[in-house]
């Protein structure tokens, strides 16, 4: 079930964030992520989170308005389509979806290559120094009387 997230939801979370970070980017300083750990805490509460509860939070997506700031799913939950649920979600709210991408993070941009994103354009972090990809999906809305569909 994917749901709002609540504030007893944090530590898991966090817990997947980092987690997630670490088995993504080993291209990354792992310190790096640790540095932001408090910085992230701190910012989750004030975006919009969604997190996939099945018996226990598997994953969430961050957005800040349209923006995907981070799509995370615990290890054992990949490949079973909670990340295409939580992007789903997302979709329902906005007519277009923003997330930038590192470049070396191909399995990221394969999927969102799969869920109708597109590269957009290319520039290099600067906190990382690693290039990323900025990727967008475009979002048509198709009402009919008595029934809605993405």
């Amino acid at each position: 079930m994917i749901r709002e997230f609540q504030g007893t939801d944090l530590d898991k979370v966090m817990s997947i964030w980092l987690e997630g970070n670490l088995q993504a980017h080993d291209f990354i300083d792992p310190e790096f992520f640790k540095q932001n750990f408090q910085l992230v805490k701190m910012l989750i509460p004030m975006s919009t989170v969604y997190v996939q509860d099945l018996n226990g939070v598997k994953g969430f997506i961050g957005l800040t308005e349209n923006y995907i700031s981070g799509l995370f799913v615990e290890q054992a939950y990949q490949r079973q389509g909670t990340g295409k649920a939580l992007v789903n979600k997302a979709k329902q709210r906005f007519n277009e979806l923003l997330v930038h991408v590192y470049e070396k993070n191909t399995a990221a941009i394969d999927f969102y290559l799969a869920q109708n994103f597109e590269i957009v354009s290319k520039s290099l972090n600067e906190e990382t120094q690693e290039a990323e990809l900025l990727m967008r999906c475009v979002v048509e809305h198709k009402v009919k009387i008595g029934q809605c569909a993405l």
